[in-house]
């Protein structure tokens, strides 16, 4: 499920934080941007004819949305805008497909500085920056089955590892919640738990048993293909539960442990993988989650229950307490209830349309 901007094919989104200013990462190919300096002036950047907006969209109070596409775009919105309509809006070329779209929060005061970028080269043309994360403060980029940890302070590589044991396979899916960090090679049915500050590997979790016993009612040649293909296509860590969408539909969760920093390997049992009833026919393109707004929100004005909402959209989920409620949505083809094996006149009409579930958690 890929969202659609003036034709291209969006690859990476993030909507900016209503009331703190950080550093925007971009990836693109085998190098990272950070807008920071100023560049001379080229074509590269075209924003709002409105000096009163282009200053709109680099105000650190406002709120923006970020998105970046395969021809090398990022287009800048204010998140309260349709982006369909408006003309208030910013464009930044690349000379390649932004990939990921990263946000770390700064103590910096001022506009942003989006005419320039600095940049950091890391990996080749054949093992390109596939995901970035922030992890305790540091910038986490995948390139092919490799982690290199990045200082956004100084700009310097501080430490390179090795995530995944077969070198063919590059790291496609990465979350963190505390002090643990989930990953999830390519092509892969396994998920690898990592310490967030020795970057020691704790934990290896298979989800292919959990898979099989949701595809029990499933026919016989779609239960075969899809256990043949499986795959782990995106990770989401919300409370305390790590949420494992795959190839085959299937939405999976699975208890994290609670980590110290002293945390080793060995230290933790293997944990319960549960597949939920609910999923989808075809792969489960993204999982989010999103907090739900407090009961007195309607008591407040519409101006302030804007606001508020506003600023509730904005909190990572590293934030939230236990008792915060949540909705987890999840995104991908046809809807599927794995507890039903009966076959209609209506079965499969509707395998290629694009559904959101929501589980409020």
């Amino acid at each position: 499920m890929e969202m659609m901007c003036e034709g291209q094919t969006v690859r990476s989104s993030l909507t900016g934080e209503d009331t703190v200013l950080g550093d925007l990462w971009t990836d693109k190919d085998a190098e990272l941007h950070r807008p920071k300096s100023p560049l001379p002036e080229t074509d590269q950047y075209r924003g709002p004819e409105s000096p009163r907006d282009k200053t709109t969209l680099q105000d650190p109070l406002k709120s923006t949305m970020w998105l970046g596409t395969e021809d090398g775009c990022i287009h800048i919105f204010p998140a309260t805008e349709n982006i369909k309509t408006t003309k208030n809006k910013i464009r930044l070329q690349q000379s390649a497909g932004v990939l990921c779209i990263v946000f770390l929060i700064s103590l910096k005061n001022g506009p942003w500085d989006i005419t320039g970028a600095e940049v950091v080269s890391l990996g080749n043309a054949t093992s390109p920056i596939n995901k970035m994360l922030a992890v305790a403060g540091k910038l986490w980029c995948s390139c092919h089955n490799e982690i290199m940890v990045i200082n956004p302070s100084c700009l310097e590589l501080e430490v390179t590892f090795k995530a995944s044991p077969d070198p063919k396979r590059g790291i496609f899916c990465m979350t963190c919640s505390g002090l643990g960090v989930w990953l999830a090679p390519q092509a892969s049915s396994k998920v690898y738990l990592f310490h967030a500050t020795t970057y020691d590997q704790l934990l290896e979790v298979s989800i292919a048993q959990a898979v099989a016993q949701k595809l029990q009612t499933a026919d016989d040649i779609i239960r075969q293909h899809k256990t043949a293909c499986l795959r782990i296509t995106t990770l989401l860590a919300c409370k305390d539960l790590l949420w494992v969408g795959t190839s085959a539909g299937v939405i999976l969760t699975l208890p994290m442990p609670k980590i110290s920093s002293t945390a080793v390997r060995n230290s933790f049992s293997q944990p319960t993988v549960t597949g939920l009833v609910r999923g989808h026919t075809g792969h489960v393109r993204f999982l989010t989650c999103v907090e739900m707004p407090p009961t007195s929100i309607g008591q407040m004005s519409s101006s302030e229950s804007k606001h508020r909402l506003n600023r509730h959209a904005s909190i990572t989920v590293h934030t939230l307490t236990m008792a915060t409620k949540m909705i987890v949505i999840s995104g991908g083809d046809g809807y599927e209830d794995f507890r039903s094996s009966a076959t209609d006149e209506t079965a499969g009409r509707d395998d290629s349309t694009n559904h959101l579930l929501l589980w409020q958690v």
